[in-house]
């Protein structure tokens, strides 16, 4: 078998270990925990210099990022969130919003998540020209101590953050991953289309 197949089944097996896992938090431990996340993240400088926050919204049994997405709004940040427009083509786009009740507005989408609604007003597209986008908050089903990241298996983000990079090669947008104890792993399988986070948070990690 090819090294890439190889990466390919230990992904698949990963991801499964980690689901399964995942299973047995409570609501509230993953609550808790993410708040513990939130609050690292607010202190980070690239968050407190940032004007515009990509951020996403949280499936269940997955990390909780509405203390983050409360945060974001207090602190007068644009906040940007993420809406499915091809499954096949693994294509999404992160489109602005103008408030947290806004946010509890959205209809449901792809896999029940809440999306930014197709109808009504147009509204700025993260990698628009105009978008004051610096700063990326990336979910993932794990991550490793080196920012290594492992997604749920679509390709959602990989496409995502490969067009912000291109877009933005003369502006560096800060890429952070959010997770639970539960899902830092030693390492995470990679290949050459799987990009490194900048810094990633959880809960007990050590202050550097």
């Amino acid at each position: 078998m090819s090294i890439e197949g190889n990466v390919k089944e230990e992904k698949q097996a990963t991801r499964k270990q980690l689901r399964a896992k995942l299973s047995t938090l409570s609501d509230d431990y993953i609550l808790q925990s993410s708040q513990k996340v939130a609050n690292m993240l607010f202190e980070l400088p690239q968050y407190k210099e940032s004007k515009g926050v990509a951020c996403f919204l949280s499936m269940p049994k997955e990390f909780n990022t509405r203390p983050i997405l409360e945060k974001i709004f207090m602190d007068s940040k644009s906040c940007y969130l993420p809406r499915v427009e091809s499954v096949r083509d693994s294509a999404m786009v992160m489109l602005k919003a103008e408030s947290i009740q806004d946010v509890d507005s959205f209809p449901p989408g792809k896999w029940n998540i809440p999306e930014p609604p197709r109808d009504g007003p147009a509204r700025l597209e993260a990698l628009d020209p105009n978008s004051d986008l610096d700063l990326v908050i990336v979910p993932g089903l794990a991550f490793d101590r080196n920012n290594g990241r492992l997604g749920q298996g679509a390709g959602f983000y990989d496409r995502y953050l490969s067009k912000v990079k291109q877009l933005f090669s003369s502006k560096k947008i800060f890429l952070v991953g959010v997770t639970l104890d539960e899902l830092v792993i030693e390492n995470v399988p990679r290949d050459d289309n799987d990009m490194l986070m900048d810094i990633v948070l959880w809960p007990s990690k050590p202050n550097s």
